[in-house]
């Protein structure tokens, strides 16, 4: 048997009585041109006699010369044929396809199974199908190789595969017409994004219509783009679901407090001004007069201020602290910088550290929650790690150096082998971390406003616990978190603490605090009690329910009335606090309503963070010629997208997590330069509490030995 043409493959065709051979080649457009001359020329004529001088070039230009020129193609004197018919250019288009699919990738097809000549039938069918598929399989590869293409050529993040939005794409890509022409860049920029937003603002409906049943509250923040244009963004937040409003440049305005007002006002008639129970901000004396007048526009809006950024302001007054029992935090927390920095900033000692400890030693911005806490946590489980890396003979062997935190070679082993250091380490994390767990705890979109009081009172037992021996530097601790707490304005977070069920249940009645205090009921405090029933007013307005909404509180807090079924009792401790109510409240109407509404409210501004990580990924360094309305609604598409996403029925199953960058290690960088920018006037805008002003506590002991137990946060 002859061996085949490596360019062709013999097919049987079935043409009626005579059936012959044909082959298909790589080249099936050259039998449409008549070759002139010699043939190392590649001289041809077009048999449709457009012209009658002959072409010069190869097969590329014959497929040119009927095709067109593909892109970046030159045209070196080859026109389109005029002379060929619709029909025979649509013939020649599938003989070209055709041998693409089968001669582009020859080594990963499958041989072709050729048959001998024993009947007049040519090709049987079963062999007719082995083509078909093998034309499938080689038109999937080349599909998936022009996808991975696009992916690796536009630096587009592998996650994305896992995109509802690249399923549905590819789905249309599939089912729509087979000569689709893709849309322009500019009609991508213009047309199509307006209306992807309309259709995301249509899609938003259903959220919005949960609103005046959860309630809403707005949170805004500041920020500055990569153009060093200020933004502020406004968000709608009702039932941990955080709606993207608007991003609003503010270049050329001075954001005080009546313009900050003014933007947050818009933002509450647009989402209905009795949906609105809240307004959260960060803790800037600007956002503190927004929030005033606000609640002189709106007796029923209350003004918060983000607790995680209180928390973490409250860590910066310890650190930061000139008060004489406090200065040696900041002393520690030098030193420990110190370390870090020197680590980080010698590629030789990071090497040898390495060598030491599977965990990196931690570098984070100032503007970072909690950082303080965060960088000496980590130094405290790295203890043995470093004493190991500084004793041993590698780390001798180093050239001394110095970092730019000053501490040269030596110092930085004298530092990690000083026994002092490590204990006043461990002195500082034992009272700061229950300040970082409460900020953990409230750094999320999560409706938590009901658990914020006891939680606080809680932390501030572990604070007194922790320090029970250093009775000065307690006070002092515990007068920082009062005046950072006070500064909050906390209504709010009183009320929902005396409507959320869990704490009339037996169970927590029947616990002790971390000091070994018996529980109470919420109401039982005569100074909450005083706060939270001028809140109910508030917030209802009209009297005559009012009344009635402290008739019906009056049941709860006691257990008696609808409130005294057994079901009712035993599922306080039970369910979360609104699936409660929606069970067991919907026969007091006024009560139900409002606890529905004030315990579905958030406490920090976690989700405008979020935003600005987007607004980030979306108008970089690369796309700087954003202007600001287009980067505004391409964050308004991306960021409500992904929420919507969340809802899908088939989101746990087949999407969850796709939008989760798995694969960026640099994920703590980006974070770090968004946090620079975030919260950088305001720092300095809201000051540490000054020394000075803390009163020396007189030192009033009780009959059984003990100190006498500090007034309750409110």
């Amino acid at each position: 048997m002859s061996e085949a043409n490596p360019t062709s493959v013999p097919v049987d065709i079935d043409d009626g009585e005579n059936a012959f051979p044909e082959q298909l080649t790589a080249t099936p457009l050259r039998k449409y041109v008549v070759m002139v001359g010699e043939k190392k020329n590649n001289k041809w004529i077009c048999s449709f006699g457009c012209r009658g001088d002959p072409y010069t070039g190869t097969y590329s230009r014959i497929r040119a010369h009927f095709l067109g020129r593909i892109p970046g193609m030159k045209a070196g004197g080859i026109a389109v044929c005029s002379k060929v018919t619709k029909s025979e250019l649509e013939k020649m288009k599938q003989e070209e396809d055709g041998a693409k699919r089968v001669f582009t990738r020859k080594v990963s097809c499958p041989a072709v199974q050729i048959l001998p000549p024993t009947s007049k039938i040519g090709v049987m069918k079963n062999d007719t199908k082995i083509i078909s598929d093998m034309f499938d399989l080689v038109s999937r590869h080349d599909i998936d190789g022009l996808i991975g293409r696009f992916f690796y050529g536009c630096g587009i993040p592998f996650n994305v595969a896992r995109s509802p939005f690249f399923y549905e794409m590819v789905r249309g890509l599939i089912e729509g017409s087979k000569g689709y022409k893709p849309p322009s860049s500019e009609k991508l920029r213009t047309n199509l994004l307006d209306k992807e937003r309309s259709k995301v603002d249509r899609a938003l409906t259903g959220i919005r219509d949960q609103w005046p049943t959860f309630g809403v509250f707005i949170v805004s923040n500041g920020w500055s783009n990569v153009k060093n244009q200020p933004l502020i963004n406004v968000l709608a937040v009702s039932g941990g679901r955080a709606v993207f409003l608007e991003g609003i440049d503010c270049s050329g305005d001075e954001k005080t407090g009546v313009y900050i007002a003014e933007i947050l006002l818009k933002a509450i008639d647009q989402v209905g001004i009795y949906n609105v129970v809240q307004v959260l901000t960060d803790n800037a004396s600007a956002c503190k007069r927004a929030g005033e007048i606000i609640m002189e526009r709106h007796p029923h809006i209350f003004w918060s201020g983000c607790l995680a950024h209180t928390l973490s302001l409250l860590m910066k007054d310890i650190a930061s602290s000139h008060y004489p029992s406090l200065r040696f935090i900041g002393f520690l927390y030098k030193k420990a910088k110190g370390i870090v920095k020197y680590i980080r900033n010698h590629s030789m000692v990071l090497h040898i550290f390495r060598k030491f400890s599977a965990l990196d030693v931690i570098q984070v911005k100032k503007t970072r929650f909690g950082h303080h806490f965060v960088v000496l946590e980590r130094l405290s489980k790295l203890k043995n790690h470093l004493i190991s890396m500084v004793l041993s003979d590698e780390w001798e062997s180093l050239k001394n150096g110095k970092s730019t935190s000053n501490l040269s070679h030596d110092e930085v082993k004298n530092t990690i082998l000083d026994a002092d250091f490590w204990l006043k380490l461990k002195l500082v994390l034992s009272f700061t971390r229950p300040i970082w767990k409460m900020i953990s705890f409230c750094n999320s979109d999560k409706a938590i406003v009901g658990e914020v009081y006891p939680r606080m009172e809680d932390m501030v037992n572990f604070i007194q616990l922790s320090l029970v021996d250093r009775v000065e530097v307690k006070d002092i601790v515990e007068f920082l978190v009062m005046e950072r707490w006070r500064k909050m304005n906390v209504p709010l977070h009183l009320l929902a603490y005396v409507l959320t069920p869990f704490y009339y249940s037996k169970k927590w009645l029947m616990s002790s605090s971390p000091t070994g205090d018996k529980r109470a009921k919420p109401h039982a405090d005569p100074e909450i009690q005083k706060i939270y029933l001028d809140v109910v007013d508030r917030i209802i307005g009209n009297s005559v329910e009012a009344t009635r909404a402290r008739v019906q509180l009056s049941d709860f807090v006691s257990n008696t009335g609808i409130f005294a079924r057994p079901q009712a009792i035993c599922d306080r401790d039970v369910l979360p606090a609104v699936q409660w109510w929606n069970l067991h409240g919907a026969a007091a109407p006024e009560l139900y309503s409002l606890a529905v509404r004030v315990l579905s409210q958030s406490v920090n501004t976690s989700c405008a963070e979020r935003v600005w990580s987007t607004y980030s990924f979306i108008h970089s360094v690369k796309r700087n010629r954003l202007n600001t309305d287009r980067a505004e609604s391409l964050v308004y598409v991306h960021y409500n997208n992904r929420l919507l996403t969340r809802y899908r029925e088939d989101y746990e199953k087949e999407y969850k997590d796709w939008d989760y960058y798995v694969e960026d290690d640099m994920i703590n960088f980006d974070m770090q330069q968004i946090e620079d920018k975030d919260f950088s006037s305001h720092d300095e805008d809201d000051a540490a509490i000054p020394s000075s002003s803390m009163p020396n506590p007189p030192q009033v002991t009780r009959e059984d030995g003990r100190q006498p137990k500090r007034s309750r946060i409110a």
